[in-house]
């Protein structure tokens, strides 16, 4: 799981250049913004097939939180 989301990351925010690794914070190392973290909300749901509020990921600071949120939903790699 760890793999597809840190390569959805990679995909939304590739022309940021930045090393993305599951320590890294969202919005101080990866400079996300709102709009990115639309994009990326809906490239989970579509890697996922689940639908995300923005209120679930609201308290999202690093890609690690993001891979907790998930397994709490009981996804895993499949």
């Amino acid at each position: 799981m760890e793999d597809r989301v840190l390569f959805t990351l990679n995909h939304i925010l590739q022309k940021k250049k930045r090393k993305i690794t599951l320590e890294s914070r969202l919005r101080e190392d990866l400079f996300v913004d709102s709009v990115d973290m639309s994009m990326i909300i809906g490239d989970l749901e579509d890697e996922f097939e689940i639908t995300i509020t923005d209120d679930e990921f609201a308290d999202v600071v690093t890609v690690n939180d993001i891979v907790e949120k998930l397994k709490a939903r009981g996804l895993s790699d499949y």
